[in-house]
């Protein structure tokens, strides 16, 4: 039996927890020859998914080290914790449980591997600032010489990190297609008229955190300015950008905020789009959801985007630009569904689909002697 520990900083819900969560969900449905267990380093908060792990029966060890960069310097304590497991393989995912892992000597036989989900010179730089951003990024990259194997979500990211690291694979994210499933025509009417939608009306909604990366107020301003006629855009998330984002547009007939929601799955059922400007992206889970559900994704011309579309034969892609979208916008007015996405997900990227080569990866790494 093949014991893998998942190493994280919290069960927060984020993207990586999700996509976590989607594996382990999906295997347990059908387990087999390994055991998985769970390590945090800090105390959970408000948003954490941890009740969700727990109802599929994983043990889950919390190291309860306070947030900030005090674990980094309790190396004995969370490496003698972690070889008591007697783990084969520790998967770590996020970056402080990156640094923190690269760090620990846990001798030969247990094989040390983490997950990429993001450009981190791209990503950090937007997000921490230049200066912060750059480090954090460069320390990252140095963190994952110490690893057997990195594993990413889509090709964009591994062809950056090439340049860095070579002992790379590719997973594609997956989402479970059943619990992310469409409604029938009468049940969406009635869904959009218990949470206040019109139920004609041309539903487009953006899922993401209110920041620069993600650039919610392009496409506020593009829908406050267009005003199209029976059309609602309808923005779940919170951040840094809420109150700009609402001084550009706070008309409810044209943009509703839902803030933060503990899952997403009955607003994309009610919705026709699912619409994101982001200038960066690794391989983004609420797109992937999306489809499941059946909604047809509109999204910026980024190069992840296009890969998580290419088998799409006309995606909705638009140059970040006003033109550019509100030609998208305008064709998506007169659009009548003609390609299965729901199916084209199943195909491609299902949860089930994702956990079969993450077992594999496991498997092989141990069985090919690839220890660190």
């Amino acid at each position: 039996m093949l014991k893998v520990i998942l190493f994280c900083s919290t069960l927060d819900r984020v993207g990586p927890t999700n996509v976590i969560y989607n594996m382990l969900q999906a295997y347990c449905k059908n387990p087999s020859d390994i055991v998985f267990e769970i390590v945090t380093i800090s105390p959970e908060t408000i948003t954490t998914r941890i009740e969700d792990f727990r109802e599929l029966g994983l043990r889950i060890h919390s190291l309860n080290i306070k947030r900030g960069y005090r674990a980094v310097f309790k190396n004995k304590k969370i490496r003698d914790f972690i070889v008591s497991l007697k783990p084969d393989i520790v998967h770590s995912y996020g970056f402080r449980a990156d640094i923190i892992l690269s760090r620990l000597n846990l001798g030969p036989l247990i094989v040390k591997i983490s997950s990429s989900f993001n450009n981190p010179f791209e990503d950090f730089e937007m997000q921490y600032g230049r200066i912060k951003g750059f480090l954090m990024a460069k320390s990252l990259i140095g963190s994952y010489k110490q690893f057997a194997n990195v594993i990413t979500c889509s090709n964009f990211i591994a062809n950056k990190l090439r340049n860095y690291y070579k002992s790379l694979s590719i997973i594609y994210t997956g989402v479970d297609a059943d619990y992310f499933v469409p409604l029938p025509l009468l049940e969406k009417q009635k869904k959009r008229n218990e949470l206040g939608i019109p139920k004609d009306c041309r539903v487009y909604i953006f899922i993401a955190n209110l920041i620069p990366r993600k650039n919610p107020e392009f496409l506020i301003e593009v829908f406050s300015r267009l005003r199209l006629p029976q059309t609602l855009l309808l923005i779940m998330g919170d951040g840094i950008l809420l109150n700009s984002c609402k001084a550009i547009c706070d008309d409810p007939s044209i943009v509703r905020y839902l803030g933060a929601q503990p899952g997403t799955l009955e607003y994309l059922q009610i919705s026709d789009f699912y619409i994101s400007p982001s200038f960066s992206e690794g391989f983004p889970t609420a797109v992937l959801e999306a489809m499941s559900v059946g909604v047809v994704p509109i999204l910026s011309n980024i190069i992840p985007h296009r890969e998580m579309l290419s088998g799409v034969p006309s995606p909705f892609l638009f140059d970040v630009n006003d033109e550019s979208l509100e030609n998208v916008l305008s064709s998506s007015q007169e659009y009548e569904r003609d390609f299965d996405y729901r199916q084209y997900l199943y195909s491609n990227f299902s949860s089930h689909i994702m956990q079969k080569r993450y077992i594999s990866m496991y498997k092989l790494l141990t069985g090919a002697g690839c220890r660190n």
